[in-house]
């Protein structure tokens, strides 16, 4: 499965996922600390990886966290 893809199945109970863009802002997305922890859970039991707080707080745009995603694939 693609990064966009684990992104977008992730976020589909809080956003329009077919809006999704890789350069949209998480924030202009809707999504509060709550929601993007919430789906950086359920993208670490897909992927079987795990994120630091850090990684989390670093995000900013979708595209970082597709690039957070491909790097935990490697």
């Amino acid at each position: 499965m693609e990064s966009l893809e684990i992104v977008k199945n992730a976020l589909k109970d809080r956003v329009d996922i077919e809006a999704i863009k890789l350069e949209d802002k998480l924030d202009d997305l809707g999504l509060d600390s709550l929601d993007l922890v919430e789906a950086m859970l359920k993208i670490e039991e897909v992927l079987h990886v795990e994120f630091t707080s850090d990684e989390i707080v670093s995000l900013k745009i979708v595209k970082d966290l597709v690039n957070l995603i491909e790097s935990k694939k490697s």
